[in-house]
């Protein structure tokens, strides 16, 4: 199984390397201390009525991570499981939410969160127009493989809607969505020694 897993998840990075021009936006315009944009997203419990991402976060801190669809091989096999397997971790460090954003239509996240089992751990979030995304300049262009425009992998510490961390990969097709639990991991072995 674990190696189906990481073929898998090699298998997608390869891809996207090869099907997909990262460099559709590659100067990043948020930065630490910024609000995130005000724009609605769709969450999969309720499809039909969107959240203003500033609103959803407001008061809270939470972790935004980003993936480049619903039901590709990395995020199904690799990014989901790992946030689910740490989701106690994080709210002991105090985090209110997770939340999982794709371009894709808030029905196939539905269906997505539905067969990862992540209601009530991750809140999975549709954005189907990519408008956050592009407000976000980490749009990828994968018109080759998945037919339109979807994010780059990253994950955002957000506190009261301001950014508090950035995590990224310089070309955005590697698991920079899993920095934020790597970092747990890193300060947990520095507090053991």
């Amino acid at each position: 199984m674990a190696t189906v897993r990481t073929l898998g998840v090699g298998l997608n990075r390869v891809l996207l390397r090869s099907l997909c021009n990262p460099a559709v936006n590659s100067h990043r315009t948020f930065r630490i201390g910024e609000r995130i944009p005000p724009v609605d997203l769709y969450p999969e419990d309720s499809p039909t009525k969107p959240l203003n991402a500033q609103e959803l976060f407001k008061g809270k801190k939470g972790v935004l991570f980003a993936v480049v669809g619903a039901f590709t091989p990395g995020c199904s096999q690799a990014h989901i499981p790992e946030y689910l397997n740490n989701y106690e971790k994080f709210k002991e460090e105090g985090y209110d939410m997770i939340c999982c954003l794709a371009v894709n239509d808030p029905f196939v996240m539905a269906a997505w969160a539905d067969k990862l089992k992540t209601k009530g751990k991750i809140k999975m979030l549709a954005d189907p127009q990519g408008k956050f995304t592009k407000a976000m300049k980490m749009d990828l262009d994968c018109t080759k493989l998945l037919g339109n425009i979807r994010s780059k992998r990253y994950a955002l510490v957000i506190e009261d809607s301001v950014i508090r961390s950035v995590n990224t990969e310089p070309d955005h097709t590697g698991l920079a969505c899993l920095l934020c639990i790597r970092n747990f991991r890193s300060a947990e072995s520095a507090g053991a020694t």
